[in-house]
């Protein structure tokens, strides 16, 4: 990840300081995480001979090995090689912390970003904070969540006056080495201490440069007198910032000066009679809690959202509080008194101009909204999938207005989480998540992938008509505020029960299952009618799946199969439809071969490579058994280039039009040997005694297999490459994409 553009700038820059003022990571025996001091090569061998591009600061990678100075890493999925020197061990500066509460990690700190689950109890290092804001890593993998649900490993609760979320190790907290005001120097000790301080320049000049040395590159020049911030020093250096530049000079070149502060600067203790504290409550998501008004102030810790606290006093923008004893100031739209929200008119949290303080989603079937804060009072019946704005709320009540009335609906019925809306042509982890979570209702019947597809359109619809829902196909935050509550309805396919004879569309959902999953083969035998074959598909995932061969598709069996454990065909079993014949002795298939059956059913350019190849597999298996004819492109019929350049097409890529010219066609990959093909490459056979070496072609599918139109089966089949009459003729493989 790129940090170098996003919102945890100065942050990182901080990490950065940390880095350097560390040694680097020790030789392990067992593999690591490890962040990236410095810009650094990376090489594909341990000579670095191939260099295959650059490693960036604050990059985080897995160690995997260490020999001398060289690092065996892992990246983006790839094994690389770089200088040991300029990797530090993540756990050697980062804080080791707890996910406190089922909650998300994000790519970005923005809740709009591609997102994952991160669950209770999980264990991470926190590397930078930036606001409410907490950059993660876990396994070498680095995101963002809230900083309210992390508890670190040293620290107690963040309501205790503590600040849990300072790097642990060789650093110390905001803790002192400040003492005085004025002109008094800041100074420090060996260790780094994170602090944010006002500060002007002493001395007349003061060079600024890009890292803690003088070797490094300089910046600029400061002059006697100019004001700047100082985030972070040792006895040493002092990192920096002036008009969002920021950067390292000598320490001794500085004074701290007064910041303003209001109300009550540097109030440590309660100077008001406890009686005049009023309970109140935080309304917003999550609030930092500072020792005095201001932000440069020590950080105490984090409220979350329906925290009670007692207000003691608001100047300005600054609201006093208490806490079980401990004293701090937080912002004062962040909190609000008790009496105003239990009245509902919570004056002091407007999210809009009407006062909402955010949007809410019915998430149960049986919701009710009633006239005042009591289940006996008059109510009306809520539907599941309703949205409303709320604008206030209490440990069991939230206060809405439907129609432009005001009505009060118990907090168990409602969800105001927030998601990022998916739609079709959408990707990554977040769509796979919730393909997962619609496969487990039994509403996606392909398995779950990280492309926004028609399958998963046409499963957002089943759930949608389950709910009472308008039916859009689109994962707004309303159907996913339904889908992750766990209140969502089963389909009613999984309390079906599919026998032979059975027909319509549960049995439809039910055979494209099985294709999925490689119990069917062809699509041909998605028909909609329970016969024999789809009988031999249940048996075989029955006895996958360790139960009865019964081959009736009962609600215990159709749970077991969009369960998203359910086991796909196992290795070396035949689907039910598979049928073999032979050709010049090679053993061929007119189904797909088990394990090898494409689930991409749609396509779109943000894919990936290896996801287009999918597609393009999934297109030439739903060609099987069409008829060979010479010169035939499709769709109806095909010759063997005719069908390798129709099945490309369809993600865009144009292939020649003859076997002859793409087998020689020397712009793509040459892959000599069958050992080395992968899915998707083209392969090319000599299958006429003369010069030319690419008469035939088709498509690479794997396990020593691939698909074509072949003129002695007279149809599209699939063919064995390990032995038999197409291994002995074979010529070569082309790479069309690099995977």
């Amino acid at each position: 990840m790129n940090h170098k553009s996003c919102k945890f700038k100065r942050i990182t820059a901080l990490l950065l300081m940390l880095l350097m003022l560390l040694p680097s990571a020790p030789a392990l025996a067992e593999s690591y995480s490890a962040a990236v001091t410095d810009d650094v090569a990376a090489y594909a061998d341990a000579s670095f001979t191939r260099k295959v591009g650059d490693l960036e600061r604050y990059d985080v990678v897995t160690v995997t090995g260490i020999k001398g100075d060289v690092a065996r890493i892992r990246y983006s999925g790839y094994t690389l090689y770089t200088e040991l020197s300029a990797l530090v061990a993540v756990k050697d500066f980062a804080t080791a912390a707890t996910v406190q509460t089922a909650s998300r990690v994000y790519e970005e700190p923005d809740t709009s970003s591609r997102n994952l689950a991160l669950k209770k109890g999980t264990q991470v290092y926190i590397l930078a904070t930036s606001g409410d804001w907490a950059m993660i890593e876990k396994d070498g993998n680095v995101g963002y969540t809230y900083l309210g649900y992390l508890q670190t490993s040293t620290a107690g609760s963040t309501e205790d006056g503590s600040d849990p979320f300072v790097p642990d190790g060789d650093v110390t907290g905001s803790t002192g080495n400040l003492e005085g005001s004025g002109s008094t120097a800041i100074s420090g000790g060996s260790s780094v201490t994170i602090e944010t301080v006002d500060a002007e320049v002493s001395s007349a000049t003061l060079p600024v440069y890009a890292s803690a040395s003088t070797s490094s590159r300089k910046l600029g020049t400061l002059k006697a007198g100019q004001k700047v911030t100082v985030y972070a020093y040792n006895a040493d250096w002092a990192y920096i910032g002036l008009n969002g530049k920021y950067g390292f000079c000598a320490l001794k070149g500085l004074r701290k000066v007064s910041s303003t502060q209001t109300p009550d600067e540097g109030a440590e203790e309660n100077p008001f009679d406890p009686g005049a504290a009023v309970p109140a409550t935080v309304t917003a998501a999550s609030v930092t809690v500072y020792q005095s008004a201001s932000t440069s102030s020590k950080k105490l810790g984090t409220l979350k959202q329906g925290a009670e606290v007692n207000l003691l006093k608001t100047s300005g923008s600054w609201a006093y509080i208490e806490l079980n004893g401990n004293y701090g100031y937080c912002a004062a739209s962040a909190v609000t008194k008790t009496s105003d929200l239990n009245n509902g008119s919570n004056t002091g949290n407007t999210g809009s101009a009407t006062g909402a303080m955010g949007s809410c989603t019915v998430i149960t079937a049986s919701a009710k909204a009633y006239a005042s804060k009591s289940t006996s009072a008059s109510s009306i019946s809520l539907s599941m999938g309703d949205t409303f704005d709320f604008y206030g709320y209490d440990s069991k009540w939230v206060q809405v207005k439907i129609s432009g009335k005001t009505a009060y609906v118990l907090r168990q019925d409602l969800s105001p989480d927030s998601y990022a809306e998916l739609k079709n042509e959408d990707g990554g982890d977040a769509v796979k998540t919730l393909e997962s979570a619609l496969l487990a209702l039994g509403y996606l019947d392909s398995v779950p992938a990280s492309n926004f597809s028609a399958n998963t359109v046409n499963a957002l619809k089943r759930l949608q008509a389950a709910c009472g829902m308008e039916q859009t196909g689109i994962a707004d935050v309303a159907t996913q505020r339904v889908l992750y509550s766990g209140n969502a309805p089963a389909s009613p396919l999984l309390s079906a029960n599919l026998t032979t004879g059975s027909t319509g569309e549960n049995v439809t959902r039910l055979q494209n299952r099985l294709l999925a999953l490689g119990y069917l083969s062809q699509s041909s035998s998605v028909d909609g009618d329970y016969g024999s074959k789809t009988t031999a598909a249940v048996k075989l995932f029955q006895t996958a799946a360790g139960g009865s061969a019964t081959g009736v598709a009962d609600s215990k069996t159709l749970r077991a199969l969009y369960s998203t454990s359910a086991p796909s065909l196992p290795s070396g079993s035949k689907p039910a439809d598979y049928q073999t014949s032979s050709i010049g002795g090679s053993t061929s298939v007119s189904g797909m071969p088990a394990g090898l059956a494409s689930s991409t059913s749609s396509y779109n350019s943000g894919m990936s490579n290896a996801q287009k190849l999918e597609y393009v597999i999934y297109v030439a298996q739903n060609q099987l058994g069409k008829k060979y004819v010479f010169g035939a492109t499709g769709t109806a019929t095909f010759d063997c280039s005719g069908l390798t350049q129709y099945c490309f097409k369809q993600i865009g890529v144009t292939l020649k039009r003859t076997a002859y010219a793409e087998g020689y066609n020397e712009a793509r990959t040459k892959i000599s040997s069958i050992s080395s093909l992968r899915r998707g490459d083209l392969v090319f056979f000599n299958t006429v005694s003369d010069g030319d070496l690419c008469d035939h072609t088709g498509i690479y599918l794997g396990s020593n297999m691939f698909i074509h139109a072949s003129s002695g089966a007279g149809k599209v089949i699939v063919s064995n490459l390990s032995s038999g009459y197409y291994n002995r003729v074979f010529s070569w493989g082309r790479r069309v994409l690099n995977t």
